[in-house]
């Protein structure tokens, strides 16, 4: 079996991983070696499985790994805001150092990320940007000169500080980062399994076809020579791969070789001679994009039938999903319409709707009805968008949820790609992707993208109704759901029409991922041969009852109403620090209101953001 391989580079991402490992179905398909920078590029030279697949690795290792040219790809463990907020709080609790004197040393991609918002809560710490190991030992140096007395690093940060005489704070990962590390590696190693397979499949296709095939690249080099070729021309395909294609033909031949090669015209039936016998050659472009990236020429003898010597079977194609879903409202009809519409072409697609409404399952169902279902469908979050997740979903579907979270950089990327279709890689190559994007997002991208950007996606735009808007469908909507959790949970639960009726008559701000969600907590809580008739008896969807004991909660206290506190400046006490009602409206326009991702930066729920927001006189 093939494996993936973690880089822990310490003894933190070892527990974790170790953690991981044992909740894996076959934890030896999962290995854990703790070194880090050059020990690590060492052992993965020397020591590295053959059947490894993919490699995870932080920080600056990761770095050094992916900039050596492996051939393994290197999945890198993200580093969140929280985990950086912890590490300085913990440097200033442990050492009482003011943030003047504490430095965080890290990788360029980081300190961009994190600057803007150590900027809103007034965290003023020096940040040095390393993308070496000289790059650490010189910024331990200049920290040195800066009066900075603690670093905040990983393990070899860690190492050189002590030795330099400074205080370091270890910027440990969570468990939560080493998973979402792992399930990247594992889109990955799918993307890698796919295309083995597709390599194999086409290997075996070449070796029953009776035709000839010949495939050259761009600068007319051989790459592919099947065994019907190598009989014909009385050559191996090892001879002759990565050679010219020149010698194999007569001057009339070569002359329309490239000719088709250098204009990309196709070719059918052109009349050569091998060895005095009579063939029909056929010549087809390789385009990618605009540009001409090689040829596929095949010739059969000329006594052969014209028809194609091979009828390759089509597999059946599956029940596309969009038939699948649940509605008959018009507005919900004239999505499914759109969508189907828009589902073969290549363009990019924006899908409108609020939260829950359905939009993952749209983007599904459209990577489903288009060209690319056989290919990889990848969704990611805005906010958490990698280069490598790019470079996973080359010829597949990428959906971005919330678009309007993209960083800056990762916009740049995008708007690169949608013009150029390529990107340049760490090593100054540039590589073609070939990517079809669908974008999610609850309100208008075009004021939170870049123009240039939002302009190159906005050709396509497919707005989802809420299931207020289309509440005629929620009958069928339950019953559906229900028949699956009764399946799922072995129950025989039903409802009558006075409790769908009343299902209809509520708002369901979060849509159908609300619906779901509710009808769930019943089944599961429910007896096997349960009747719902009542949705005031199951206590309605509504569940801020079930909140109410947090109330009291010390992370939810009012801060006017702390012992011992500025009465002047009313706020809230959040994990022990300090956020007034003047921060939070900050942070609100700063996020252009993104509840989640504000509550993910303060390290508290949604349910407790509306809170604050209430007290603080704030529309939510």
């Amino acid at each position: 079996m093939s494996k993936i391989v973690l880089i822990s580079s310490g003894p933190s991402i070892a527990h974790y991983g170790l953690l991981l490992q044992k909740s894996l179905p076959d934890p030896g398909n999962f290995l854990i070696v703790d070194v880090y920078m050059e020990d690590a590029l060492d052992y993965i030279r020397r020591n590295l499985p053959q059947d490894t697949d993919v490699i995870i690795a932080r920080g600056n290792t990761a770095k050094l790994l992916k900039s050596a040219h492996l051939a393994v790809p290197v999945v890198t463990i993200p580093i969140s805001d929280s985990e950086l907020i912890a590490s300085i709080k913990q440097a200033r609790d442990l050492y009482k150092q003011t943030d003047s004197h504490i430095a965080y040393l890290g990788i360029e991609d980081v300190i961009q990320s994190v600057r803007g918002f150590l900027e809103v809560f007034h965290c003023h710490i020096r940040l040095y940007t390393i993308n070496s190991s000289d790059d650490i030992r010189r910024s331990i140096q200049q920290a040195k000169r800066d009066h900075v007395n603690v670093v905040i690093g990983g393990i070899y940060t860690q190492k050189l500080a002590l030795e330099a005489g400074l205080q370091c704070v270890l910027l440990e990962s969570s468990l939560f980062s080493v998973k979402e590390a792992y399930e990247r590696a594992l889109e990955v190693q799918k993307g890698f399994i796919i295309q083995r397979k597709k390599f194999q499949e086409r290997n075996i296709l070449l070796n029953s076809i009776t035709d000839g095939i010949i495939s050259i690249n761009e600068k007319g080099r051989i790459t592919v020579l099947n065994p019907a070729a190598e009989q014909y021309l009385g050559i191996s395909a090892k001879a002759v791969t990565g050679k010219a294609y020149a010698p194999l033909f007569a001057q009339p031949e070569k002359e329309v070789i490239q000719q088709c090669l250098t204009c990309g015209k196709q070719l059918s039936h052109h009349v050569f001679s091998i060895n005095q016998q009579s063939f029909h050659l056929s010549l087809s472009p390789i385009v990618i994009g605009n540009d001409q990236k090689g040829l596929i020429l095949t010739f059969h003898p000329f006594e052969k039938n014209m028809a194609p010597s091979v009828q390759i079977p089509i597999p059946p194609e599956d029940k596309p999903c969009f038939f699948q879903l649940q509605g008959s409202h018009p507005s919900f009809q004239m999505a499914v319409s759109m969508a189907l519409q828009y589902a073969p072409l290549c363009l990019p697609i924006i899908l409108a709707g609020e939260e829950g409404v359905g939009k993952e399952t749209f983007a599904q169902c459209i990577h489903q009805a288009g060209d690319r279902a056989d290919c990889l469908f990848i969704a990611r979050e805005g906010a958490l968008l990698t280069k490598e997740d790019l470079l996973s979903a080359h010829q597949g579907t990428l959906y971005i949820r919330e678009g309007g979270r993209l960083s800056l950089p990762m916009q740049e990327l995008l708007t690169e790609i949608l013009k150029n279709g390529s990107i340049v890689l760490e090593n100054g190559s540039r590589t073609t992707l070939n990517i079809r994007f669908i974008i999610g997002s609850q309100s208008s991208l075009a004021d939170a993208l870049l123009p240039r950007l939002y302009y190159l996606l906005n050709a396509l735009i497919l707005p989802l109704p809420s299931l207020c808007e289309r509440s005629s469908d929620i009958p069928a909507l339950t019953e559906h759901i229900l028949k699956e959790l009764n399946s799922q949970y072995q129950k025989n639960c039903s409802c009558t029409p006075e409790f769908l009726l009343s299902l209809c008559e509520y708002s369901w701000p979060g849509n159908i991922r609300q619906l779901k969600s509710f009808l769930t907590r019943l089944v599961v809580t429910a007896s096997d041969q349960a009747l719902f008739s009542s949705l005031e008896e199951t206590g309605g969807p509504d569940d801020s009852n079930l909140y109410k004991h947090l109330n009291r909660d010390f992370h939810s206290q009012p801060f006017s109403e702390a012992p011992g506190l500025n009465q002047a400046q009313p706020g809230f006490i959040i994990n022990g620090k300090k956020i007034t009602y003047k921060e939070l409206k900050i942070l609100d326009e700063y996020y252009q209101g993104k509840k989640g991702l504000i509550a993910q930066k303060l390290g508290i729920s949604r349910s407790t953001l509306w809170r604050y927001y209430k007290e603080a006189g704030l529309s939510g």
